[in-house]
Formats: structure tokens, C-alpha cells, sequence
């Protein structure tokens, strides 16, 4: 899965030029929690977060009146508060590379850049999404963990005996296990004969960690 079938197409932007009432504002109305800046409406220069409005944001506590805040709010620029050099994507690279990205640079969103455009933009949300649909959650189906040793040819042998029980594998991933000679293979699958399948794995020798 690559980045392009999961960013929101055409996001909602400000000029680094805007106002931080301005940007306030756009967050409230779409709701959301990012902004990419733009200066002269083309090239990327930052992105805005809830999280660097609050920082600019007068404290609860202040003795200035509503109309004072609002003031201040119309005079602090886009450009002086945003987060600059924002970490981007291109919409063509696989979705685990951006929440790599994501993770390892504690990201809460990737402005998704193409020949220097700004195209997209791809959120936290977006890839739990896609984790979620690659795995088949949200849809009919039993969860198996099995423990595998980390060899060629195991995953064959626990395909084949899937299908001579009809069970359609809805998705299938791989984790690890304490012992780095095994892995953890985990299934979602789809049958009418699931006690009988599961009966039928312990049997041949697969050791079932977890089983809905």
C-alpha cells in the first residue's frame, strides 16, 4: 500500500502569511489538528499544529479582555509560530516507510509533497487506517497466532492446511518471537469449520499462541 491510497487529497492549508486567528479558525471549522504553510500560496515552508497554537495561545490566567486576545491573535503570523522544515513524503512510497518516518521522528502528520507540489497530506489516523484494513479488523473472520520456526517453508505448510479445511485467509502478518529462531505468524481467516481447523493445527504440530 503506498502513501497516495491513504493522504487526504487537496488539504486544507494557510499562507505563512496568515493570521494565527486565521489558521484557529480553519483548524475549528474542518476539524482537524494540522496545517500545512505555504508561502505565496506554492512552496511548503512549515506546518501548524493544534499543539503550537497552544503554545502561542495567551495562558487562562491572563488579565487581557476578549477583545485584547482577539487583537493579539489578528497580529501573530502564521510564519512566527509554525513548526519549519517539516518531515515530508512523496505519495508514491509504501505506507510503513511514513509511519517510520512518523514514529521515529514523533510526527503526528507528513505533508505529502509531488515535483515540489504540495498534494497531500497523511495523519496518525490514516495509518491506523490502513493498519486496521490490512488486517482485516473490521471485518467477519477468526484471529490465529501461530508459532512458527523461523525457517523457509513453514508459512506453506500452514497455508495447505488451511485450504484443505476451506478457510479463506483474510489477511496475514508476522511478529516476533522471544526466541529469535521462531516467529509469530498471525491469521485472520474466514471458515465454517474453525474448532475442527484449530484442533486440526494443534494436531499437526503448530503451537497456537492465541485463537478468537
Amino acid at each position: 500500500m503506498i502513501v497516495a491510497k491513504r493522504m487526504m487529497r487537496n488539504p486544507v492549508y494557510v499562507d505563512e502569511n496568515d493570521s494565527m486567528k486565521k489558521a484557529m479558525d480553519l483548524l475549528r471549522e474542518h476539524g482537524i489538528r494540522h496545517l500545512p504553510v505555504l508561502k505565496d500560496g506554492e512552496k511548503l515552508v512549515g506546518i501548524l499544529t493544534e499543539t503550537d497554537i497552544k503554545q502561542a495561545s495567551p495562558s487562562p490566567a491572563t488579565a487581557l479582555e476578549i477583545r485584547e486576545i482577539y487583537y493579539l491573535l489578528d497580529k501573530v503570523k502564521v510564519k512566527q509560530i509554525m513548526t519549519r522544515r517539516p518531515y515530508t513524503i512523496s505519495p508514491g512510497a509504501p505506507i510503513e516507510e511514513a509511519a517510520l518516518i512518523m514514529r521515529e521522528k514523533k510526527v503526528g502528520c507528513l505533508p505529502v509533497i509531488e515535483n515540489g507540489k504540495l498534494v497531500g497530506i497523511l495523519t496518525e489516523t490514516d495509518i491506523l487506517d490502513a493498519f486496521i484494513d490490512s488486517m482485516g479488523v473490521s471485518g467477519p473472520g477468526y484471529r490465529v497466532e501461530i508459532a512458527l520456526p523461523n525457517r523457509p517453508g513453514m508459512l506453506f505448510e500452514v497455508l495447505k492446511l488451511l485450504k484443505d479445511f476451506d478457510a479463506n485467509i483474510v489477511s496475514v502478518a508476522t511478529a516476533a518471537h522471544d526466541d529469535p529462531e521462531m516467529k509469530v505468524l498471525i491469521l485472520r481467516i474466514e471458515t465454517k469449520n474453525y474448532k475442527v481447523l484449530k484442533a486440526a493445527l494443534k494436531k499437526a504440530g503448530f503451537e497456537m499462541l492465541s485463537a478468537d
